[in-house]
C-alpha cells in the first residue's frame, strides 16, 4: 500500500504545473511533526524516481528545532505534495557562493594625505596600508561543527606591522609584528592579537567559547588603540571583550602619524619609496596586499567547511551592525548575498528534483524523509 501511494502522489504532482503552487509557513510544526512521526515508515529509494540529489531517508531520522528551522507547506489543488524544512537564517543550496568581490581595485584616485589641506593621489593599496591601516572590521556568520586544532588554523585576518618609519625609532620593537590578528583559538573563543606600545603583544579573547553546531555572527573591529571581539548567535546569546594596545598616551615622539600632520606631509613610506628622510617618513605600514587576499582564500577555502556566509572586510564598521543586513556591498570586501528566499522559484527547485526528475542540487543538499503519503524535503545547512 505505501508503495502504491507513494506512486499516485507522484503520478498526480507530475500533473500540476507550478503556477498552481501554494506555500505557506507551518505555525504548529511541533503538532505536524508529531503527526507524521507515527506515520508508517515503508519507502524505499528504489520506489521513487532515480535523482542524484537525494536518497529517501526513515521519518524518525529527521531532527527539528523551532529556535532554529522552520516548516512550509507545499500544495497544489488542494493536495499536500510535501514539506519543506530550511533554516530561519542560511544560504541558497542551489546558488553558487561566488568568490568574494573586491571594489578596492576598482578607483585609484584615493587621497592620502593626512591633512586633507593638499592633493595626494594613491591606490587603495596605500589608502588602506598608510592613512586607514588602525581602522578594521570583520566578521560574517559561521557554523562550527568543531574547534580549531591550533591558534593559526582558523585565521580571519592578520595584518602586520612591516614598514615603520624613523620616528621614535619604533622599527626594533613593532616592526613585523601582528597589528591585527583575529583567530578563533583551540578552546573555541574569539581572539585578537596586537602590538603593544612598549613592543610586547597581547591578545584579548572573549569570556565564553564559541557554541558548536549552531549558526553564530563572529566580528572583530580595530578602531585606533582600541580592539573588540565578540560573538552572537541567533537567539541572542552573546560574549565580547575589549583590550587597547597601550595604558597610556603614545609619546610625541613614538606618534608617527603626528610627525606626517605636523610637516603637512603625506604618507610616503614604503618599499618603493626612496631617499626619504625624517621629514616625511612619519607612517605606519600595515601590510595590506597580501593580507587582503589572504581574507578571501580564507572565504574560499572554508566556505563550505564552515559554512560562511555575509562574510566582510572593511575600514569601520560597528559590532554587529550588518549581522542582519542583505546586501553588505557597501564593505570593502564582501561576499554577495546569497540568503535564501522561500519563494516559487526555489519551490520549483525542490518539487524539480523531487518529482521531475531534475538536479537542482548538490549531493547531500536536499535530503528527504518520508512516512506514507507524508514527504519532508530537509535543504538545511548544517
Amino acid at each position: 500500500m505505501p508503495k502504491l501511494i507513494l506512486i499516485t502522489i507522484f503520478l498526480v504532482s507530475a500533473l500540476f504545473s507550478a503556477d498552481n503552487f501554494t506555500f505557506e509557513k507551518v505555525n504548529n510544526p511541533k503538532e505536524i511533526l508529531s503527526q507524521i512521526s507515527t506515520k508508517k515508515q515503508s519507502l524505499k529509494s528504489k520506489q521513487i524516481p532515480q535523482v542524484r540529489a537525494y536518497t529517501p531517508l526513515p521519518i524518525d531520522q529527521f531532527v527539528f528545532d523551532p529556535n532554529l528551522d522552520e516548516l512550509t507547506s507545499v500544495s497544489s489543488g488542494g493536495q499536500l505534495l510535501f514539506y519543506l524544512a530550511y533554516n530561519k537564517k542560511q544560504n541558497d543550496p542551489t546558488m553558487p557562493r561566488s568568490e568574494l568581490l573586491t571594489n578596492l581595485s576598482e578607483n585609484e584616485n584615493y587621497a592620502c594625505d593626512y591633512t586633507a589641506q593638499q592633493a595626494s593621489i594613491c591606490s587603495y593599496e596605500d589608502y588602506y596600508s598608510q592613512v586607514q591601516y588602525a581602522l578594521n572590521s570583520i566578521g560574517g556568520w559561521f557554523y562550527f561543527t568543531q574547534y580549531p586544532s591550533s591558534d593559526d588554523e582558523f585565521v580571519l585576518i592578520d595584518r602586520k606591522n612591516t614598514q615603520r618609519g624613523n620616528a621614535g625609532q619604533s622599527q626594533s620593537f613593532m616592526g613585523g609584528k601582528p597589528h591585527f590578528k583575529v583567530f578563533v583559538d583551540t578552546y573555541g573563543k574569539l581572539s585578537v592579537t596586537f602590538t603593544l606600545v612598549t613592543g610586547g603583544t597581547q591578545t584579548v579573547s572573549t569570556p565564553q567559547a564559541i557554541p558548536l553546531n549552531t549558526n553564530v555572527y563572529l566580528q572583530a573591529n580595530n578602531s585606533g588603540i582600541n580592539y573588540e571581539v565578540g560573538w552572537t548567535t541567533l537567539d541572542g546569546t552573546s560574549s565580547r571583550a575589549s583590550g587597547s594596545h597601550q595604558g597610556f598616551s603614545i609619546p610625541a615622539d613614538i606618534d608617527e602619524h603626528r610627525v606626517a600632520r605636523n610637516n603637512k606631509t603625506s604618507c610616503q613610506s614604503g618599499p618603493n619609496v626612496i631617499n626619504i628622510n625624517e621629514r616625511n617618513s612619519g607612517c605606519i605600514k600595515i601590510d595590506f596586499g597580501s593580507k587582503m587576499q589572504q581574507v578571501v582564500e580564507f572565504y574560499n577555502q572554508n566556505k563550505n567547511s564552515h559554512f560562511i556566509s555575509n562574510f566582510f572586510w572593511n575600514a569601520s564598521t560597528n559590532m554587529f551592525a550588518d549581522m542582519n543586513a542583505t546586501d553588505i556591498s557597501n564593505n570593502t570586501i564582501f561576499q554577495p548575498n546569497t540568503t535564501l528566499v522561500v519563494d516559487i522559484n526555489f519551490i520549483n527547485k525542490v518539487y524539480g528534483d523531487l518529482f521531475m526528475g531534475e538536479n537542482n542540487f548538490n549531493a547531500n543538499q536536499l535530503r528527504v524523509y518520508i512516512a506514507d503519503n507524508y514527504i519532508i524535503a530537509d535543504v538545511r545547512e548544517y
